[in-house]
């Protein structure tokens, strides 16, 4: 690498000049990454302990009270994680293939 001085600072006169800078915004991207990483880990892992305490609250309830509310026991997990619209189709395309 050579150096040239002139009446503003040092100027480098080499490919690797700049590097530096280079460098930081990979730094900076690399950590927004993981950062945005850990928030959806974080976000996934509050979703999926919602789910759970709500398959567990309407587990807790009887069938008659399932029924009530347009439900079967085995149908919880399925509308929890997907809707209860979803569990209704779900159960139209067994009927009608049954």
């Amino acid at each position: 690498m050579v150096k040239l001085t002139n009446s503003r600072g040092t100027v480098a006169l080499s490919p690797l000049a700049g590097q530096s800078q280079v460098w930081a915004r990979v730094r900076a991207r690399v950590w927004v990454s993981l950062f945005a990483g850990a928030r959806w880990l974080a976000a996934a892992l509050a979703n999926e302990l919602a789910a759970r305490r709500a398959m567990q609250s309407l587990a807790s309830l009887d069938d008659r009270m399932l029924r009530d509310i347009g439900l079967e026991r085995g149908q919880i997990d399925h509308a929890v994680r997907q809707g209860r619209q979803a569990a209704d189709d779900a159960r139209s395309d067994l009927i009608r293939w049954a």
